[in-house]
């Protein structure tokens, strides 16, 4: 019997008691940006930690948003009519990637996020070799997923079971497989770790 596919995203990614568990701020500052970088969102759902990186930015620099599903796809874009004004919105990009690969030249961004997304990744080794792939060289991936031992009544049932969950150190281990370095765990996470690693 094959075994049940990955959870799907969640529909409400951007809401305040999913807002409250990952703040925003705190996500932009893992990322560590820089004035002009090229940023992947590699999994913007509704872009509910896009926009905030684009707007620490002051828009100056490269912004790329990918989508996998259609509906998410549809959010997103509805979200961003609200920055047509917004200094660097002709820089910003969504691309439509498929479930192994992105539709992207190698080491064509300097920051990668993958927020929430990383325990839904059939081939989540696969997954980073390609993250890697995008990434320039020096360049910064972030990624951040749900604690396996956190109280799931703390999160208010927003997160997957949790045997779908991937411990914060299986997650480092598969990072330095896939040839990232420099792996950084980052605090100030209740229900979710959040690692950096450089390529």
């Amino acid at each position: 019997m094959n075994s049940p596919g990955p959870p799907p995203a969640p529909p409400d990614e951007g809401s305040p008691p999913r807002l409250a568990l990952v703040p925003p701020d705190r996500v932009v500052a893992a990322l560590m940006p820089k004035k002009g970088m090229r940023f992947l969102d590699a999994d913007a759902g509704s872009g509910a930690w896009f926009f905030p990186v684009f707007e620490a930015q002051q828009g100056q620099g490269v912004f790329l948003a990918a989508q996998l599903e259609e509906d998410r796809l549809r959010r997103f874009l509805n979200r961003l009519e609200a920055y047509i004004e917004s200094p660097g919105y002709a820089r910003i990009e969504v691309v439509r990637c498929k479930p192994d690969r992105l539709p992207l030249p190698e080491a064509c961004v300097d920051r990668v996020l993958l927020n929430q997304a990383y325990h839904r990744r059939r081939d989540r080794r696969a997954w980073l070799r390609e993250l890697r792939r995008v990434l320039a060289p020096g360049g910064l991936l972030c990624l951040l997923d749900w604690r396996p031992e956190a109280d799931p009544a703390a999160d208010g049932g927003l997160g997957p079971d949790s045997a779908w969950r991937v411990p914060e150190a299986v997650a480092a281990h598969e990072l330095h497989e896939a040839g990232f370095s420099l792996v950084v765990s980052h605090a100030g996470f209740t229900q979710h770790w959040c690692l950096s690693a450089r390529r």
